[in-house]
């Protein structure tokens, strides 16, 4: 008989009775999966002690969470524990849960105090920046020949507008190959 068993109790409020917690508090913990009811819907009352003890905060632990009770001697309801139904890796303790938050603020601290040095850049601004100084340049380098064929053709020979026109031609075909450059900031 499951309510006979000292570890054993059918009751959720019971538990909590006997853990000396809220039975508000079992309720959050079962639906943020931090303890789950036996397969046959019975309460191990130490499997759900160290349960809570591994995901609370250890400042708000309550003295039944951090103390156990003394077990009343197994019996053949409670020799054989049943299966965990979330494997180890997925129950995260509060501490490491609590670890990754400082570390995630730390560096949310450090990329405000970086941007603030001036260390760091918007990325679309920079992008914009960088596009438009290409576009400047590129239409430098389209104007050049324009502004030195003249003077080239006369140390030449050659027909000033016609060495314009080879030079802007080719100017073009090299920049149109590199037109698939592209700027990737990551």
């Amino acid at each position: 008989m499951l309510a006979s068993s000292p570890l054993l109790v059918t009751s959720q409020r019971e538990v909590a009775r006997r853990l000396g917690v809220s039975h508000t508090a079992l309720q959050k913990a079962q639906r943020a999966g931090r303890i789950v009811p036996e397969a046959d819907g019975a309460w191990d009352v130490e499997k759900v002690r160290a349960r809570l003890a591994d995901s609370s905060d250890p400042v708000r632990k309550t003295a039944a969470l951090v103390q156990p009770m003394p077990a009343a001697p197994p019996t053949t309801a409670t020799m054989t524990p049943p299966a965990d139904p979330l494997p180890r890796a997925a129950q995260n303790t509060f501490h490491d849960a609590r670890t990754a938050n400082e570390v995630l603020k730390a560096q949310e601290r450090r990329l405000r105090l970086d941007e603030r040095k001036g260390k760091l850049v918007d990325k679309a601004r920079a992008l914009l920046l960088v596009h438009r100084l290409a576009k400047e340049e590129r239409d430098a380098i389209l104007g050049w020949p324009a502004r030195v064929a003249a003077e080239m053709a006369a140390e030449l020979g050659v027909d000033a507008h016609r060495l314009q026109t080879m030079m802007d031609t080719r100017l073009r075909e090299h920049l149109a190959a590199r037109h698939d450059v592209r700027v990737s900031v990551g």
